[in-house]
């Protein structure tokens, strides 16, 4: 059974528990965490329950209870240990459209009873569809540790001031940034502190404060998205996509990173990819002001690092002389996840002591000059080169280090999709890469690293291709 989690509400018609016996005793506790009371039908009911009656929080009814007794139940629980009775209440509840779990009888269930963290106001609840039910109460115990105890005044103290902010502020992007500073802010480190007082005086200044700002821009956000891996974004990066409005995406983003925007935020691709149909940067600088100018928050997310080979420089530019606030978020960027997934260090205090980055095309052509860089001087040992986008130059590439100086026999790896699911590592050598370079048959996004870092041992598969004169001995 997959579970769609909703919460339920009591305020009509108490919940029924059918059974009087321990377990029912557990489930009628469990209940009355949000319940104001809770029915019972059963002619024997255990000391727990006779407590609770008692106090006035349960009523006990007749046990075998009818269609009638039944009918409106926001949910019931059969918890009489006996099977055909427990299997009556359900098929009544269900021919009703009434919520019924049986305990242990996922059959008889049209609801599963979820582990639950209780923070006042602030419910969690896991469920596992009935598969796992520990790993349930783990992640419970787990989330016990993590969740502020006083949570649940910090949502009562939001509660309390909802109006006041709906009243000032105006929907959509101004009011979700104020709670958003709300949250990261003073009054909800006073609220967590348990005073409750300085919380309110810090909630109503704070109210005033954007309320007087709301009418000015937006903002940009230059979100380094990393190499692919989603588990590889930055906390702060999660934090930028779950508060955008508007999230211009690149192509070389990796599957599964934008499921961490939130659903009502207007998600644009803005990818460039050679031969294809690609949107121009001016556009892209347009859509960022326009944007923002109308009082968004907008992240451009990129692959990799804002700063590496991301054009940020251009972009930071246009959001500076349109006047919009503009924020840094570093991603991990491709050339050291390729390393980080191959375990070789980029510098090594025997054989590399610097590391060179540089694109495999320039601004306005596909060939690149290296005019910039002094390469014979990195050939002549204890440096690592990584090439970005260098793909369908590669030959090029490696032809030029070869005429600068560098070593035919020099190791080189290419990783394709570095940290994703489907990367691909190749090894060769500077020589058979000049003369051979349509046998790696690689496709971009891909990483080049030269120097004798590549020649090191590495962790998993990687594919030697041999050159063509190797291969005709090999098969001799």
């Amino acid at each position: 059974m997959r579970a769609f989690p909703i919460f339920v509400s009591f305020d009509r018609k108490p919940p029924l528990v059918v059974g009087g016996g321990e377990l029912a005793g557990v489930k009628a506790r469990l209940l009355l965490k949000r319940a104001p009371s809770v029915d019972i039908a059963a002619d024997q009911i255990v000391p727990e329950l006779a407590e609770l009656v008692a106090e006035g929080r349960v009523a006990i009814m007749p046990p075998r209870p009818a269609l009638d007794q039944l009918r409106g139940r926001p949910l019931v629980i059969a918890a009489t240990g006996d099977d055909e009775e427990d299997s009556r209440v359900s098929a009544i509840a269900r021919a009703l459209g009434v919520p019924v779990n049986v305990p242990d009888r996922p059959a008889l269930c049209s609801f599963a009873m979820p582990a639950i963290v209780d923070r006042g106001d602030v419910t969690v609840a896991i469920g596992t569809s009935g598969a796992a039910p520990v790993l349930a109460q783990r992640l419970r115990a787990w989330l016990e540790r993590q969740l502020p105890p006083r949570l649940g005044s910090l949502a009562r103290l939001a509660g309390e001031f909802r109006d006041s902010v709906a009243e000032k502020l105006s929907a959509g992007p101004s009011r979700r940034k104020f709670w958003e500073g709300v949250f990261d802010g003073a009054a909800s480190e006073a609220a967590l502190a348990g005073d409750e007082g300085e919380a309110r005086r810090l909630m109503g200044e704070a109210i005033e404060e954007a309320a007087q700002a709301q009418t000015g821009p937006g903002r940009v956000l230059l979100v380094g998205a990393g190499p692919g891996d989603p588990e590889l974004l930055t906390l702060k990066a999660v934090r930028a996509l779950k508060a955008a409005d508007v999230i211009l995406y690149d192509r070389l983003v990796g599957t599964g990173v934008l499921d961490h925007a939130r659903r009502e935020a207007q998600l644009i691709p803005v990818g460039k990819s050679k031969g294809e149909q690609s949107t121009a940067q001016d556009e892209i600088h347009q859509l960022m002001v326009d944007h923002a100018l109308a009082g968004r928050t907008v992240v451009r997310l990129k692959g990799g690092d804002p700063l590496v080979f991301g054009r940020a420089g251009e972009e930071i530019t246009a959001l500076r002389e349109a006047g919009i606030e503009v924020e840094i978020i570093s991603g991990i960027t491709a050339g050291l996840a390729a390393a980080a997934s191959l375990q070789i260090p980029l510098t090594h205090r025997d054989i590399s002591h610097s590391v060179t980055f540089l694109s495999g095309h320039e601004a306005g052509g596909d060939e690149p000059s290296f005019a910039q860089v002094d390469i014979a001087a990195l050939g002549r040992g204890e440096h690592t080169l990584l090439v970005y986008m260098g793909v369908s130059t590669a030959s090029l590439i490696a032809a030029k280090l070869l005429d600068a100086g560098w070593k035919p026999d020099s190791p080189v790896i290419a990783v394709e999709n570095a940290s994703r699911d489907n990367e691909r590592r190749v090894t060769t050598n500077l020589a058979d890469l000049a003369a051979y370079p349509e046998r790696l048959q690689l496709k971009n996004p891909a990483i080049l690293i030269f120097g004798e870092v590549a020649g090191l041992p590495v962790a998993g598969v990687v594919e030697e291709l041999l050159s063509l004169p190797e291969l005709r001995r090999a098969y001799a």
